[in-house]
């Protein structure tokens, strides 16, 4: 571990608003899901755009999320 410290850096509110999206896109995609689940559980049949959602957003969250960790720990070890 390094023996100075320094501040936290402030984070680019373009890359704030990228994690925001990731975030709810993933919780669009959680609510779609379950909302699946659920009507197909009592015997329902969802509407496919539900099913699309859940299949193209949660994965796409999960990259966004992804390459946020990768760029906070390339900032971190610029420090």
């Amino acid at each position: 571990m390094s023996p100075h410290f320094s501040a936290p850096q402030p984070v680019n509110r373009g890359w704030q608003l990228f994690n925001y999206a990731a975030m709810a896109m993933a919780l669009t995609a959680l609510v779609c899901l379950i909302v699946v689940l659920i009507s197909k559980w009592a015997g329902g049949s969802p509407w496919p755009g539900f099913n699309w959602i859940s299949m193209i957003a949660l994965p796409l969250a999960f990259l966004m999320m992804g390459a946020s960790v990768l760029r906070s720990v390339t900032i971190r070890r610029r420090l």
